[in-house]
C-alpha cells in the first residue's frame, strides 16, 4: 500500500502546514524522545550500535535470527515505531536474535526531525529489551546513511549483514510494508504499489525484485513472512520457489497494526527450538488470536502459512488447469465465468481464493473435461501445503490460504498495462503455456471493455488537536463504498494510514493510486470519541496532477459529540452537516472529460449508504494493540 512520492523540499518537513504548531504523539513523551535521539546522535558519532558482530562481539550461533526489513518511509511510519516498540518488549537473547533494518518518514512522523539528531536515514538494530512500553530506543540503531529501501540490492545487503553478524541455525525474514500481491506502479513519478516503498528515494520493490534480492543474498531462508497486504498468492509463492521453506502471508488486506510482534517473538524466545513449520503456524495463530477479538477488529482478516516444498507440484497443476481452460473454454465458458463471479474474492476483486475457484470448477464440470481433473488436483495440493490457515469474518470465510489472479475484462486496464506486467512474473515464464494464457482467455471473453482509469496521485490528510480524541477519515470511492483506516489499509483505488487509535497519532491519511477509477472520491470525517467536549479538525489536500505540490488547507471544523448522527435518516452527504460529529467537506472528481479541472469540490451528492461503526476501543495513551 504505497503513498505519496514527494520530496521533503516539495512537501516541506511535515504534511501539517500550520505554522508553529507541534504535532503530538502518544507513543512518546517529548522530553524522553529528545533525550533518546540526542543519545542516538552521540552514538552514531562514536561509531557504535548494532553494526558489529553478536551482542557480545562474538559470532556465536543462535537458534533463530528473526530479520525484519521495515520499509516505513511512507505513511506507515508511525506504525513502524509502534511495531519496533513491540519488538523491544521482548528483545534478543543468546538463542534468538531480533535484527531490524528500518527507515522512517519525516512527512508522517515529523517529531523525529533533524533537530533531535535523527537524519532521516536508514538504521540497523539488534533489538534488545528496553523495559519501556511508551518509547522506542532509536539509540540502539546504527545509521548507515540514507539507503534506498526500495532497491533490491539494499534488501540483499541487509540479509547478508544480518546472517553474517548474527549467525543462527534458522533464519526468518519479515518483509514489512504496504503490499499489493504481484502488482506494481506504472509511472516513475508516483510509485504506489509494490511490497516495499521508499518515498524519499521514490522507489518500490516489485515481486521479482524481492525474489532477486533473496537470491542475490545467497541465504536459504526457513521462513519469509509478508507483514503486508494481499501477498497470499500463487504468483508470490512461485516467485520464491527454492528460496525458502515456509511462507506466511495474507490473501486479504492487513490492518495497519500488522503482526503482533510481542506475542510472536515472546513465543519464539520461550521455545527457541521450535521448527520453521511451528514458527510459521505460531505467526498465523498469534495474528488470528489478536484480530479475532471483536473489540479489536470488525472487518475480515486472513493469514496462512504454506509449505514451499509443494510449490512445484502446485505450479504444474495450475499449468494443467490453464491448459484445460484454454482448450475447453468454448464448452465450459459459463462455468468458468460463474467461478470468477462466485469464488472468494478480496479487496482486489480480481484476486480469488485458488481452492474456492478450483472447487467451483470441480463441482460443476462433468468428468469429460480435463479442467475438472486439474481443479480437483489443485484442491488436494492446497490442502496439503497450507499448514495453517485462519480467517475471521463471514466475508472471507471461503479463504483456504492461497489466492490466484483471475480477472474479468472490467478488472484490468490497458492504461496500466496489467497483463504485460503479469506476464513478466516467474510463474508465467516457465514454458510456452502458462496461467497468463488462461487469464487472457477469461479477459477476452468476459464481455465489457477494459476499465478506463484516470490519473490519481491525490491525497487527503486529517489532523486534530487532542491525542485523546478519536477521529476517523472516510473516503467514498466511485463504487459508492465507504472506506476508513480502521477497516484496513488497502482500497480498490488507494491506501490509508493506520487507524489513529492504533498508531497513537492525531492524524490519518488517504492516498490514491497512481491510476484510479473515474468518478467522485468523497471525503467524510467522523468524530468517533473524545475525552473533551469538542475538537478542531483540519483537512488538507494534495494533488500533483493539478499542480498542488504541497498540502493545501481545505478547511477546519469544530466537532463535538453533542448532536450525534443516529445512523439513519439522510438522503445526501450534505445532510450530515446538521450533526456535530460528522463533517462532509466535499469530493475530488476524476472525470473522463478531457481538460477538466480537478479540484476539491463541495458537492450535493445523493447516496444511499450505511456507515458501519467500528467497535469501541479504549483510548490509552501508550497502547497499540
Amino acid at each position: 500500500m504505497e503513498k505519496l512520492n514527494k520530496t521533503r523540499s516539495s512537501l516541506s518537513k511535515t504534511p501539517n502546514p500550520m505554522e508553529g504548531e507541534k504535532m503530538k504523539r502518544t507513543l512518546f513523551q517529548p522530553s524522553q524522545l529528545t533525550m533518546l535521539l540526542l543519545a542516538f546522535a552521540v552514538l552514531v558519532a562514536c561509531g557504535g550500535g548494532g553494526d558489529g558482530g553478536g551482542d557480545d562481539g562474538t559470532t556465536s550461533s543462535a537458534s533463530w535470527t528473526y530479520m525484519v526489513y521495515m520499509g516505513a518511509d511512507n505513511n506507515l511510519s508511525s506504525a513502524g515505531l509502534v511495531d519496533l516498540n513491540e519488538m523491544e518488549s521482548v528483545g534478543s537473547n543468546a538463542n534468538v536474535k531480533i535484527v531490524l533494518q528500518a527507515e522512517f518518514s519525516d512527512q508522517y512522523t515529523p517529531n523525529l526531525d533533524s533537530s533531535h539528531g535523527y537524519d532521516w536515514g536508514t538504521l540497523r538494530f539488534l533489538v534488545t529489551n528496553d523495559n519501556d512500553t511508551s518509547d522506542v530506543n532509536l539509540a540502539a540503531g546504527t545509521s548507515i546513511g540514507n539507503q534506498d529501501m526500495g532497491d533490491p540490492a539494499t534488501l540483499s545487503a541487509f540479509i547478508t549483514w544480518a546472517t553474517t553478524n548474527y549467525p543462527a541455525d534458522h533464519y526468518a525474514l519479515v518483509i514489512w510494508d504496504h503490499g499489493a500481491g504481484w502488482k506494481k506502479s506504472r509511472r516513475a513519478t508516483m510509485q504506489f504499489k509494490g511490497a516495499v516503498q521508499d518515498a524519499t528515494s521514490g522507489s518500490f520493490m516489485s515481486l521479482p525484485d524481492l525474489a532477486q534480492a533473496v537470491t542475490d543474498a545467497g541465504v536459504h531462508l526457513d521462513i519469509i513472512n509478508f507483514d503486508a497486504c494481499l501477498m497470499g498468492m500463487y504468483e508470490v509463492l512461485y516467485e520464491f520457489n527454492g528460496l525458502v521453506d515456509y511462507m506466511v502471508f495474507s490473501e486479504e488486506t492487513e490492518p495497519g497494526n500488522g503482526d503482533p510482534y510481542d506475542t510472536i517473538l515472546a513465543a519464539l524466545v520461550a521455545t527457541p527450538s521450535m521448527s520453521a513449520r511451528t514458527l510459521s503456524q505460531t505467526i498465523v495463530n498469534a495474528y488470528y488470536n489478536y484480530y479475532s477479538d471483536p473489540a479489536v477488529r470488525t472487518e475480515g482478516i486472513t493469514k496462512s502459512a504454506v509449505d514451499m516444498s509443494l510449490v512445484g507440484q502446485l505450479h504444474t497443476q495450475v499449468l494443467a488447469l490453464a491448459d484445460g481452460i484454454v482448450t475447453e473454454y468454448n464448452s465450459i465458458s459459463s462455468t468458468v465465468t460463474a467461478a470468477q463471479q462466485q469464488a472468494q474474492a478480496y479487496e482486489y476483486a480480481e484476486n480469488h481464493d485458488l481452492y474456492d475457484f478450483a472447487d467451483y470448477l470441480a463441482t460443476y464440470l462433468t468428468s469429460d473435461y480435463d479442467t475438472k481433473t486439474a481443479a480437483a488436483d489443485i484442491m488436494d495440493t492446497v490442502t496439503s501445503m497450507v499448514v495453517a490457515n485462519k480467517t475471521y469474518g463471514s466475508e472471507v470465510a471461503d479463504s483456504h490460504g492461497i489466492a490466484i489472479y483471475a480477472p474479468t475484462n472490467n478488472q484490468i486496464s490497458s492504461a496500466s498495462d496489467d497483463l504485460t506486467s503479469y506476464g513478466q512474473l516467474a510463474c508465467n515464464a516457465s514454458r510456452a503455456s502458462v496461467w497468463l494464457d488462461a487469464v487472457n482467455v477469461m479477459v477476452d471473453n468476459s464481455g465489457d471493455t477494459d476499465t478506463v482509469l484516470e490519473p490519481g496521485g491525490f491525497a487527503f490528510y486529517v489532523y486534530w488537536q487532542d491525542t485523546n480524541t478519536d477521529v476517523d477519515l472516510y473516503v467514498i470511492e466511485p463504487s459508492g463504498t465507504a472506506y476508513a483506516p480502521w477497516m484496513g489499509q488497502s482500497t480498490p483505488n488507494g491506501y490509508f494510514s493506520a487507524d489513529s487509535i492504533d498508531s497513537g497519532e492525531n492524524e490519518e491519511y488517504y492516498a490514491a493510486d497512481d491510476y484510479v477509477e473515474a468518478g467522485d472520491y468523497d471525503v467524510m470525517i467522523n468524530l468517533y470519541d473524545s475525552s473533551n467536549s469538542s475538537d478542531v479538525v483540519s483537512l488538507y489536500y494534495i494533488d500533483p496532477e493539478n499542480g498542488y505540490e504541497t498540502w493545501q488547507l481545505v478547511g477546519q471544523e469544530e466537532m463535538d459529540l453533542n448532536n450525534q448522527y443516529p445512523g439513519t435518516g439522510y438522503s445526501s452527504l450534505d445532510d450530515l452537516a446538521s450533526y456535530s460529529d460528522w463533517w462532509y467537506p466535499g469530493n475530488v472528481t476524476r472525470e473522463l472529460t478531457d481538460g477538466q479541472t480537478i479540484r476539491l469540490l463541495s458537492g450535493e451528492r445523493t447516496f444511499n449508504i450505511t456507515i458501519k461503526h467500528k467497535k469501541a476501543k479504549p483510548i490509552v495513551a501508550d497502547e497499540k494493540r
